[in-house]
């Protein structure tokens, strides 16, 4: 017999979300902001700015910690806060910098233990009924392969480092040094001297606006080899890239370690409702709570269809028919680590059908009765066609404001090449951005056009199933699968209906239509210039 759970507690003791994503994101976005005003050390020929490979290796745990944080890796993301502090301490001569992260890296010390608790108090409100898995785990898959494959790029990495930093101590121990006039600066970043023989150089170095035309600049030469004596080629990126992959392959290793550690001993179980929210994800349910999410490779086929065909479903999904009666949820077993983050197992009928993580419920996660969120719209006022209907100010506000900020952070690169995570913020700013000036949804006389993040669906009249309201928000069902997008904050609040009169119109007129059809947004090519932007910076 399985004991009932402490809903309540199990809950209470997780650690707020906005912990992590919020307060320690942005903690680490200001000690990072705060430990690169304050290195303003200039490089000079009797103090160079010398490449640190220790340092560079410390960048892994430094662009890591924001990375797991927000993908939900909290322990992890914790662990690597604390590493980077302490090797901040050990190896930045930087006191502003020092203290920055040592704060940061004390936070995250707190929340780790504050994490570890949670742990603890989640577990012990599971339950105490314990299971053996049954038979053997399974065989190590892709992930072992994915780990082994780094671990090897990894290797080549240090091995590439290595050949490239003697090619360059060859060339500084023949190298002469002399004295270099700068000719031009370009583009504000590259600054091109002239030799002594005439021959000519550019640099890139990390201030550029101290340079002049007609300023003398000591170089090291070697035949065509030329380099900055105050600021050596510095080629420890190498090492940051084989370091980064070798730390993936360890995550994915652990990972795949807790997994097979659930059938060494007895772990704890607990019996749910099973409610597929896709192909791949379930949410799970304990009286009428929802408690979490979990995803699988492939669909269980837990559910049986409610639906006889598309047309059923239609009917239902406009309100012409009363809804089929909903088929009692399915109860697995679910055992392993009981909290957020934890490695499970789900069991139907004593045997093991998928492996996972539990994961928070969001609220996009919510089962409506019978797969029917909202109310049914019906046809409202004509509309002349074709119609567009556009973002609010508010979120064309929220456009400029993102398009602000991938602007700042391409700025940040160009003075710190180094911070490839802003790159990232960049790319995913520059998405958000184009999506908020685009329409929301656009009708003409065949067919809408749906505009997401990621893709353009357009849907002949005939695909579409109906409309139903949400609050603000309109679900709209198309296509053979009935098939559900969710529109954002509609401003128009007679969008709905004015999609169903032109859904009846285009009936009445036999506009049948074609099938509906999927193509990229605009906004990908967009990321992908700005990615462009990014590495030609």
């Amino acid at each position: 017999m399985i004991p009932a759970v402490d809903v309540q507690r199990w809950q209470a003791a997780a650690v707020p979300w906005w912990v992590t994503k919020v307060g320690l994101v942005v903690g680490w976005m200001v000690a990072l902001y705060v430990s690169l005003s304050a290195n303003v050390a200039p490089c000079t020929a009797a103090q160079p700015c010398l490449p640190d490979p220790l340092f560079s290796l410390a960048v892994v745990p430094l662009l890591a910690t924001p990375l797991l944080l927000l993908f939900g890796r909290v322990f992890t993301g914790c662990a690597m806060g604390v590493l980077f502090g302490v090797l901040d301490i050990a190896l930045d001569g930087s006191a502003v910098a020092n203290v920055a992260f040592g704060l940061h890296a004390g936070a995250c010390a707190l929340v780790a233990a504050w994490t570890l608790r949670s742990r603890a108090d989640q577990h012990e409100a599971a339950g105490t009924a314990l299971v053996s898995l049954p038979d053997l785990p399974p065989q190590r898959g892709v992930l072992r392969v994915v780990a082994v494959l780094l671990v090897v790029f990894g290797f080549l990495t240090f091995v590439q480092y290595s050949l490239t930093n003697d090619e360059i101590e060859r060339h500084e121990a023949n190298a002469s040094r002399v004295q270099a006039e700068v000719v031009e600066v370009k583009n504000t970043f590259e600054v091109w001297v002239e030799l002594p023989d005439r021959q000519r150089a550019s640099f890139e170095p990390l201030a550029p606006e101290t340079y002049q035309v007609g300023d003398d600049v000591p170089v090291l030469a070697d035949g065509s080899w030329v380099r900055m004596e105050n600021e050596p080629e510095d080629v420890t990126w190498w090492l940051t890239l084989g370091g980064a992959a070798v730390f993936v392959a360890i995550m994915l290793a652990a990972r795949e370690r807790r997994r097979r550690a659930l059938w060494t001993v007895p772990v704890t179980a607990v019996r749910m409702q099973a409610h597929p929210l896709g192909p791949r994800r379930i949410l799970l349910r304990y009286r009428k709570n929802d408690i979490a999410t979990i995803s699988t490779l492939a669909d269980l086929g837990l559910e049986e269809p409610l639906y006889h065909d598309t047309e059923q479903f239609g009917a239902v999904w406009r309100g012409e028919e009363d809804p089929p009666l909903q088929h009692d949820p399915v109860e697995v077993l679910v055992a392993g680590e009981w909290h957020h983050g934890g490695q499970v197992a789900v069991l139907v009928e004593g045997e093991v059908v998928a492996t996972s993580t539990l994961n928070r419920v969001r609220p996009r996660h919510t089962v409506h009765s019978a797969h029917l969120p909202g109310v049914p719209v019906t046809a409202g006022a004509p509309v002349e066609l074709p119609h567009a209907i556009w973002p609010g100010d508010r979120r064309r506000v929220e456009g400029v404001l993102l398009l602000l900020g991938a602007a700042g952070a391409l700025i940040a690169l160009k003075y710190y090449p180094e911070l490839i995570v802003l790159g990232l913020i960049g790319v995913q700013c520059v998405l958000s951005a184009v999506t908020r000036f685009q329409p929301m949804l656009r009708l003409d006389h065949n067919s809408v056009v749906l505009y997401t993040g990621v893709f353009t669906y357009r849907v002949p009249w005939a695909q579409l199933h109906g409309v139903r309201r949400s609050g603000p928000q309109l679900m709209l069902a198309f296509g053979p699968h009935g098939d559900v997008l969710t529109t954002p904050h509609l401003p128009d609040k007679e969008a709905g209906e004015k999609l169903m009169w032109a859904r009846s119109r285009s009936l009445i007129a036999e506009h049948r239509g074609d099938r509906v059809t999927r193509k990229l947004n605009i906004s990908v090519l967009a990321g992908a210039l700005y990615a462009g932007l990014v590495l030609f910076i």
